[in-house]
């Protein structure tokens, strides 16, 4: 078996608590087996989780705690909900790959990540929890139109560092990530009424 490894990408990911995941892996697997009836080339999955910035080199422990942080104090007690499905360029090795999934409803701009601004390559436009990379063309996979919707959203997340690395085995194209150490950001605060 012969495999060619190339660069490994680094980015910063939130990643929903793992009940929402759990939810998102459902609708998904809905998504492929439709996906199956007519046959997609170029299909990939991806971990449950939204790349937020695209890193030259990973970030610290005090750096992630403090975007942690930071996220809290942004959306507060609110939930960050899930939305439509988007597609979203992914930058990596591949020309042309689009990563796809729920949109999520938070409105972060690139001066939110002023504080690792010298670290960072690539802001994603969309901020997607990723269920499929595509390497043919843009078009929706309908993560969320195949089945009935209720609200999902959450409030319980981490940020951390997403390794992705591409590999090529026996000429194939296929993807390695390893998602770093979860920071967790802090509870909401209560106010007594």
């Amino acid at each position: 078996m012969e495999t060619e490894k190339k660069r490994t990408y680094k980015f910063l990911v939130l990643v929903p608590h793992r009940d929402i995941r759990s939810e998102l892996q459902k609708n998904c697997d809905s998504a492929i087996k439709a996906a199956l009836k007519a046959p997609l080339a170029g299909m990939y999955t991806f971990p449950r989780v939204t790349p937020l910035v695209s890193l030259s080199r990973a970030l610290e422990d005090d750096e992630l705690k403090q975007i942690a942080r930071s996220f809290r104090k942004k959306i507060g007690k609110n939930k960050i909900f899930l939305h439509e499905d988007v597609v979203t360029s992914f930058p990596c090795d591949e020309k042309n790959l689009f990563l796809c999934g729920p949109r999520l409803d938070i409105d972060i701009h690139q001066d939110f990540f002023k504080n690792i601004s010298k670290k960072i390559n690539y802001f994603f436009s969309s901020f997607v929890i990723g269920c499929f990379l595509k390497s043919e063309d843009n078009t929706k996979l309908n993560v969320f139109c195949e089945t009935p919707q209720k609200n999902l959203g959450f409030r319980a997340a981490a940020v951390a560092n997403m390794y992705w690395r591409t590999l090529q085995i026996n000429g194939e194209i296929c993807y390695k990530w390893k998602i770093g150490k979860l920071f967790w950001l802090p509870r909401p605060q209560r106010t007594d009424d």
